[in-house]
């Protein structure tokens, strides 16, 4: 075993991040962990008293990751419709990369209470909600300027429902892929009629 000195933070966090990825937030013991690094879970401890701790360390990064990648993708983007497009996009491609990452951040805590047993102190729900947020209002800005968007006053809420709708259609594709049992549609195919029906194109006019 490896000193425990010679275990960075950075380290057990890279080494969870991949573990993630690769098998599934279940797999996120401190004992996995360990083997994976060579130290005993104690040296993990020393860094992350709880798996609370950890997971709160990865998850929170990996939102403001995800609101990056949703605000790069809106940038000079002017009509409602482009913009919602671009949303739904940019955020599902993101998680589809990383579908463990998805997990943890969106799926876990609803069955690992433990996690978020902590999520009213600030240093917690604070820069989730400031991601949560940047991303949001990347959205509406858009949204409250644009020509085609009827009504001004719903722009957050209706980035709220965007973001929302994406998740859904993420749980769905994560869960197919946990059980083994792939879904009738390809991702691609559910995510062009999902943009589809968000922008009023999956309509005939009236």
């Amino acid at each position: 075993m490896a000193p425990r000195s010679r275990i960075s933070r950075e380290a057990i966090l890279d080494t969870a991040a991949r573990l993630i990825s690769e098998t599934g937030a279940a797999s996120m013991t401190f004992q996995t962990l360990g083997d994976r690094l060579g130290v005993s879970k104690q040296a993990i401890i020393y860094w992350f008293p709880s798996k609370a701790d950890l997971a709160r360390e990865l998850v929170i990064p990996a939102l403001e990751l995800e609101a990056d990648a949703v605000i790069a993708a809106l940038r000079r983007v002017k009509s409602a419709r482009r913009a919602i497009e671009l949303f739904l996009r940019a955020l599902i491609a993101f998680h589809l990369n990383d579908l463990g990452r998805f997990r943890l951040i969106y799926v876990v805590a609803q069955f690992d209470t433990e996690i978020w047993k902590v999520a009213d102190l600030p240093h917690v729900t604070d820069p989730i909600h400031a991601a949560t947020s940047r991303m949001y209002a990347s959205l509406e800005g858009i949204l409250r300027q644009a020509s085609d968007f009827a009504d001004p006053a719903a722009a957050r809420i209706t980035a709220a429902a965007v973001h929302t709708s994406a998740v859904g259609l993420l749980s769905m594709i994560s869960l197919a892929e946990a059980i083994h049992d792939p879904l009738a549609h390809s991702s691609t195919g559910l995510v062009a009629a999902l943009v589809r029906m968000a922008t009023g194109q999956a309509f005939r006019p009236r």
